[in-house]
């Protein structure tokens, strides 16, 4: 029901909204990650460059991975896991992204960091889905809520 809810959320443009799913597989210890976004808000965001001031600069996937990995952090442990850009999907309205991060051996505590758009938009809403073992938990990111704490351990 509540990926429904989100899914509904997301075609209602004009909202500003974003959905990422975070699902780690404790077996082979790896976070598989998507983020789901509208397309001109995503190109109208990126052109505002990193949260640290620096452009974001390369060929059109090079960007995007720099881009999520600019607005879109996990840590473990205070640890931020180095994702990789593995999929890029865009049907003119939004812009689909799959990624992976290898996690790490006895993590007390992941925290997830989530800013898509959060300059842009005041009344931006990024939605996550976050499964880690026996947790399974949706969350509501605002420009001035951007950091969520799960312990899991």
């Amino acid at each position: 029901m509540k990926i429904l809810s989100l899914f509904i959320l997301l075609l209602l443009h004009p909202v500003h909204v974003s959905l990422t799913g975070i699902e780690y597989d404790t077996v082979n210890r790896v976070y598989a990650v998507f983020v789901k976004v509208y397309s001109d808000d995503l190109e109208e965001d990126m052109n505002l460059g990193r949260s640290t001031g620096g452009s974001i600069e390369g060929d059109q996937t090079e960007r995007y991975f720099q881009y999520l990995a600019d607005r879109v952090i996990i840590m473990e442990d205070g640890r931020p896991v180095k994702m990789k850009l593995l999929k890029t999907e865009a049907d003119g309205l939004e812009h689909r992204f799959s990624l992976s991060a290898e996690g790490g051996v006895m993590v007390r505590e992941v925290t997830v960091m989530n800013r898509i758009m959060t300059r842009l938009y005041d009344d931006q809403a990024n939605m996550l889905l976050f499964s880690f073992d026996a947790i399974e938990d949706g969350y509501r990111f605002t420009s001035t809520d951007t950091l969520k704490i799960y312990k899991v351990k």
